[in-house]
């Protein structure tokens, strides 16, 4: 009876959380703007993709852009660009992505009952990177969908390997790194049953072709921004954190998996190819999105498991604490405290109406966002990415052009989230997207002209504009 209870009280907790997640999602969908730090290059991408423009520096609007990031494959360019407003359509792809997921989750736990099958469901939708990163305007929800329909299809009493292999291919087509996930799949089918591993094979040749067929074939061009810009520095150092991060907001469903044991079959296979992803989590601008493959991977395994623990108390009560916890230390509400990790909280979103009526001109912007979001053009569309590149100290004329324009007054407003002139006190994520060549050519030709003021209160990210002008 008390397992009973714990269990409703369980269901009743992710519930609840998960339709304020859902909520926040609704709202984010009608504000047309940008939430996450990034989302404006890929709606920029998006909008050039709808010409086939996305991996080349051709102005879409009438300013040819210094530098456009697009370092994705195209796959979910072109989803997000099908509507008027890739914030709109884009989400809806990302926001159905998830939901499949939850939906995935939820059928593998059938056996354990409604009750526990919800729960769980729930519960990962409540889970911090889905509640962070299930709305993004970013390829991860899809990629992430592709591959757990993969790994489900996989671990039917009657596998169809071809089919999985398919979604395989179009995961990768969206997010590279779904080849990690991708390539433990196809070396426990080539363990197990080589037959079916070829046909995984044959399988995701065909996705990655369809996926080239409808969107544009890779050319040196596609080689430069995905995989040469995307070639960022890997350091232990920032693994660590977001390692202890992942296991403090995972841990009842790790502990219930690493206790039973429950790391066989493709879904065991998927959770080694989501770890290695977790990894990858040491490169530079990495952040909870690389392990929403591991919290779907134990999810599904503890799913899998679930008729062994539902009339047990310790796991919805472990459940419940690990929820709480992670609304704590890591909620994305930019209105609701939050211990940890600012650069999760989403955007102020009135800022898009700030930007629209007093920041005229050509604009270069932290956020690119904020220019997409009003109609116009960035003309550097991801001054992290830009930074990190200009960096490396590789051969990269996007960098000294960007420089040379900083200096000749080339834009009329320079928009930050940092005071320039203070920016080695600033957080580490600020230092990362302005590099000190870029800062010291933006203030020996501007000069801020004022500062606008957002959400600032205890233990939310203090968010601010500041607004700098030519001298």
């Amino acid at each position: 009876m008390r397992a009973r209870v714990a269990w409703w009280t369980y269901a009743a907790v992710a519930g609840a959380l998960a339709l304020v997640v859902v909520g926040n999602w609704v709202l984010a969908l009608t504000l047309r703007a940008p939430v996450l730090y990034g989302e404006g290059a890929v709606a920029h991408a998006a909008i050039l993709a709808r010409d086939n423009l996305e991996y080349t520096a051709t102005a879409h609007y009438g300013d040819v852009p210094i530098f456009t990031a697009a370092n994705y494959p195209p796959l979910y360019f072109y989803l997000a660009g099908i509507g008027d407003d890739p914030f709109v359509s884009g989400r809806v792809v990302s926001i159905a992505a998830t939901l499949f997921v939850a939906g995935a989750i939820a059928f593998r736990a059938r056996a354990a009952g409604a009750l526990v099958a919800g729960s769980i469901a729930l519960a990962w939708l409540a889970s911090i990177p889905v509640m962070q990163w299930g709305l993004a305007l970013k390829p991860d929800p899809l990629a992430l969908a592709l591959t757990v329909g993969a790994t489900v299809i996989l671990a039917r009493a009657r596998p169809l390997p071809i089919v999985a292999g398919v979604l395989l291919g179009l995961a990768v087509m969206a997010k590279p790194t779904a080849v990690l996930p991708a390539v433990a799949l196809l070396a426990y089918l080539a363990r197990h049953d080589l037959r079916a591993a070829v046909r995984l094979a044959m399988g995701g040749v065909i996705g990655l072709i369809a996926a080239a067929f409808v969107t544009q074939t890779p050319s040196g061009s596609f080689w430069i921004h995905i995989i040469d810009w995307n070639a960022l520095p890997w350091r232990l150092e920032l693994l660590v954190p977001l390692a202890i991060i992942a296991g403090l907001v995972l841990a009842a469903p790790f502990g219930t998996v690493v206790a039973t044991r429950a790391w066989h079959g493709p879904v065991g296979a998927y959770l080694l190819g989501a770890l290695g992803v977790l990894v990858l989590g040491g490169r530079e601008g990495a952040t909870v999105n690389y392990f929403l493959d591991l919290s779907a991977a134990l999810a599904l395994a503890a799913a899998g498991i679930a008729p062994r623990f539902s009339d047990r108390l310790r796991y919805p009560v472990a459940s419940i604490a690990q929820l709480a916890l992670g609304v704590i230390l890591l909620n994305p509400f930019p209105t609701t405290p939050s211990l940890l990790a600012p650069t999760g909280k989403w955007a102020d979103p009135s800022y898009v109406a700030y930007v629209r009526d007093f920041v005229p001109g050509i604009v270069l912007a932290e956020d690119s966002g904020l220019l997409v979001a009003t109609g116009r053009e960035p003309i550097v569309d991801d001054l992290f990415l830009w930074s990190r590149n200009y960096a490396t100290g590789k051969s990269f004329l996007e960098g000294q052009r960007l420089l040379d324009a900083v200096r000749a007054g080339r834009f009329d407003v320079v928009l930050t989230e940092v005071e320039l002139e203070r920016i080695d006190a600033g957080p580490g994520y600020e230092r990362q997207r302005w590099h000190p060549d870029l800062v010291t050519a933006v203030l020996s030709r501007y000069q801020m002209l004022t500062r606008t003021y957002g959400l600032c209160k205890p233990f939310v990210r203090c968010q601010q504009l500041y607004v700098y002008t030519r001298r």
